[in-house]
């Protein structure tokens, strides 16, 4: 029984692995979590072989180009003054290989020598178990799938607060959740972002003007941004920090699906709100983990009509159309949309 509850979490059984120096014959590690993903792979490196021997016993592959013979020999070659080897094979289409590896691969890996720890490591490619293949049930006898999503909110306001500790700061668990409502939930990004605000604070306490000061906002939070100055009849700051994200050379038909989709979560937490529904179900509706985030929709929601979001979705769903079209100015038809929704707003 325990070892079919290691099988079905990955995660805990590379975690509890690298604790316990007891290593699987292979693992595939994939997620959209990049900061845990480089951080448990150097693990391996550093706990699998001694780093004093890396250069014999660790073998690095591209999955771009490798060849059966390339990973059968990776394989077969006996490590050197070393128990194990290490071969890590990055964005290697494990679940779609080339034909080349249709007889070789699954005998290759279903009986890997006791010597061997294999990774198939994801950074570009998704890297997601295809569990229909016959590959995928050969392989769940020998290896540990391990896949890091962004985490929970509550993990990264606990994680934000240990980083600002070790840099010698604090956080509140308030700003720790609007930073990560600026900054995204990406753990790499707000790593950085981190160190900008602890550096900015002279009190030793990281508050919002702090964040506010020096960090970078997401799409997201610069749309949301947006779409208050229209609601507050501030045109021309909509219109500047349009020109704005432009200028950052973000595209076009990016900056308005971000503004639609603020509008249709606007839109939700309105209908959610006359339901009188709770966080939870708006959270499920809009798409989001984030309790922080769902709130300041809510607050958001509260200064707008249901009439004048049904004009702003009609709005969104014509410049849609109008965009995806090769002879318009594209920002000038996000400007005017933009203009159209706040002659709206005074309708409203």
């Amino acid at each position: 029984m325990p070892q079919e509850k290691t099988k079905s979490n990955g995660k805990a059984q590379l975690i509890r692995d690298l604790k316990q120096g007891t290593f699987a014959p292979l693992y595939v590690i994939s997620g959209e979590e990049s900061y845990l993903k480089e951080y448990y792979l150097q693990q391996l490196r550093e706990n699998v072989i001694d780093p004093t021997f890396a250069d014999f016993n660790q073998i690095e592959l591209e999955g771009k180009g490798l060849t059966p013979e390339q990973l059968t020999e990776a394989v077969d070659s006996y490590p050197a003054m070393s128990e194990k080897k290490l071969i890590i094979v990055t964005d290697f289409d494990l679940f779609k290989p080339p034909v080349a590896f249709s007889d070789v691969l699954p005998a290759l890996l279903e009986d890997l020598p006791d010597y061997v720890c294999l990774v198939f490591y994801y950074d570009i490619l998704d890297g997601k178990p295809d569990k229909r293949t016959k590959l995928y049930k050969t392989l769940q006898k020998v290896t540990c799938f391990a896949e890091f999503s962004h985490m929970e909110e509550r993990e990264l306001v606990a994680w934000l607060e240990r980083r600002a500790r070790a840099l010698g700061c604090a956080i509140t668990p308030e700003d720790a959740s609007y930073m990560i409502f600026l900054c995204g939930n990406s753990m790499t990004n707000l790593a950085g972002e981190m160190e900008k605000a602890s550096a900015h604070t002279t009190t030793g306490e990281i508050k919002k003007y702090n964040i506010d000061a020096v960090c970078s906002p997401v799409l997201d939070a610069v749309v949301f941004d947006l779409t208050d100055a229209i609601t507050a009849g501030k045109f021309e700051r909509a219109v500047s920090l349009v020109g704005d994200l432009i200028a950052q050379k973000n595209n076009e038909v990016m900056i308005f699906t971000t503004i639609t989709r603020h509008i249709q979560r606007l839109y939700a937490a309105k209908l959610c709100a006359e339901a009188r529904a709770g966080e939870k179900q708006l959270m499920d509706m809009i798409g989001s983990k984030s309790p922080y985030y769902a709130k300041q929709i809510q607050n958001a929601a509260r200064r707008v009509s249901l009439k004048w979001l049904r004009k702003a979705a009609s709005l969104c769903a014509q410049t849609d159309t109008a965009l995806k079209g090769s002879a318009v100015d594209r920002q000038k038809q996000i400007e005017l949309t933009l203009l159209s929704m706040a002659s709206a707003l005074r309708e409203a």
